[in-house]
């Protein structure tokens, strides 16, 4: 009789190890497909985390590091500027990844002819352009010198917007100004007008001309940053590179504090980290990359715990299905030691008795496969929602306790809490997933019958029959 029709025959006549087998093969489908497809969605969900918070990187003075060393070594009052070679920096920008570049200088200024927008705190506080205990003038306006304002995240997200005018870009001229549009209105100003500030550390003074108005939703809800009035959104500034330079500087040299690499794809980010480091030769110990990591790990945060232990579940049941099955089959195996001793005795070659015990559990396996892909998207699903709610209420948790101890971290760090973690992830059964599970599936069945079945046809028919006696 063909291997094939015994194999048949004998699926059906072992109605019960069929079904334990079927119910075996179906489980770690399941569980295997929900595996691959919770890491698949985690890495799509990843993706578009990266696509939404951007394809920048900021180069820029490790602040954080800076701070935990002053610490530690009991230094008060402002850090040092550390100026950013700009060789360097025009060595990064001729990477391929780049697309384009945003130059950022930052200085402040007092009101010659414009009057800020002044706070409730400001005004209980002594009103504007005073003496700071040290002697230093306090500011009124916070300058930021850009390349183009087009390509600020702030601009790309929405946050800030030109409600009149035009935006500041690299084809702008000397002292040309963009201001907040509640700012213009307190003082009379529109597009068009001119004003005269004076730098708080050359008291240089320059005449500026509006080009824009521009409107801005960020809130300003920290103490230090309602009482520092030039720091309020509505009292900043964008005016070219040069133009601050002339400004703050008594050489009239470009010094940027951060510099705004746009590439032309997220995913190209940690490539693009790599290659900087590589062709600069700055300090990284004083530097620092940064593509919005901490915003992006607070999203992507329960998603990555999820995935990785939907991997850990892949391999634990791979193993210990692949080991159960193994078991099964070699039981299965000496319960039919007469069966195999009788077809080598007749002369059946023991290649096809390993293709007829291939051909049972590769039928039974089809089936559990079929049974897995009708149910495995509920299946996926389930357990996505269920290990990403326990993740994310995990991480609130954490980041409570952490508030509760440490505090609120500065403004900084209200904008990353105003971040939600990624809650949702929405799995998709699709040919990627549906081959990695064959595979896996197919590995796992070959392994199991070739080994258990190994030990038994190695024995020659009689030995079969003798023992059997």
């Amino acid at each position: 009789m063909n291997f094939l029709k015994r194999a048949g025959k004998s699926i059906v006549a072992r109605k019960g190890k069929t079904m334990i087998m079927l119910i075996i093969l179906t489980v770690i489908g399941s569980l295997v497909l929900s595996g691959f497809a919770i890491q698949n969605a985690a890495k799509s969900a990843g993706e578009e985390a990266r696509k939404e918070l951007g394809a920048t990187v900021t180069l820029q003075v490790d602040r954080q590091k800076q701070m935990q060393e002053r610490q530690a070594s009991g230094e008060r009052g402002r850090p040092e500027q550390v100026a950013i070679d700009m060789t360097d920096v025009e060595a990064i920008e001729q990477l391929d990844e780049v697309k384009s570049v945003n130059y950022l200088s930052q200085a402040t200024a007092t009101s010659s002819g414009i009057d800020p927008i002044e706070s409730e705190s400001a005004n209980s506080g002594g009103g504007r352009g005073g003496e700071m205990p040290e002697g230093m003038t306090t500011p009124d306006f916070s300058l930021n010198g850009v390349t183009n304002m087009e390509l600020l995240n702030t601009y790309t997200n929405g946050t800030l917007k030109i409600v009149d005018g035009e935006a500041l870009t690299a084809d702008a001229k000397n002292n040309s100004v963009v201001i907040d549009e509640n700012l213009a209105t307190e003082n009379d100003l529109a597009v068009g007008d001119t004003f005269k500030l004076t730098s708080t550390t050359t008291e240089k003074s320059e005449i500026l001309t509006i080009i824009g108005l521009s409107a801005s939703t960020e809130a300003t809800s920290d103490a230090n940053f309602r009482a520092a009035g030039f720091l309020d959104p509505m009292n900043q500034m964008y005016v070219t590179n040069d133009t601050l330079a002339n400004f703050s500087t008594e050489e009239g040299t470009v010094s940027v504090s951060s510099v705004v690499y746009s590439l032309k794809d997220p995913s190209e980010i940690g490539a693009f980290k790599k290659e900087a480091m590589a062709v600069s030769s700055l300090d990284w110990d004083t530097f620092t990359l940064d593509a919005n990591d901490a915003a992006y790990q607070k999203m992507v945060g329960p998603i990555e715990q999820v995935a990785s232990f939907s991997k850990s579940v892949v391999y634990l049941v791979s193993i210990a299905g692949g080991l159960i099955l193994a078991l099964l089959i070699l039981l299965s195996v000496r319960e039919r030691r007469k069966e195999m001793g009788i077809l080598l005795a007749m002369g059946e070659k023991r290649s096809k008795l390993m293709g007829q015990l291939l051909v049972e559990t590769f039928a039974i396996a089809v089936i559990a496969f079929i049974v897995t892909y009708a149910t495995g998207g509920m299946t996926s699903q389930f357990m996505t929602d269920q290990l990403l709610n326990r993740e994310v209420t995990e991480a609130a948790s954490s980041v409570t306790t952490q508030t509760g101890f440490g505090g609120s971290g500065g403004r900084g760090q209200q904008v990353l809490d105003s971040i939600p973690p990624i809650t949702e992830m929405t799995t998709k059964i699709d040919w990627t997933t549906l081959i990695q599970v064959i595979e896996i599936g197919s590995l796992i069945v070959f392994l199991s019958v070739l080994l258990p079945s190994l030990a038994l046809l190695r024995m020659n028919p009689k030995e079969i029959l003798l023992r059997e006696d």
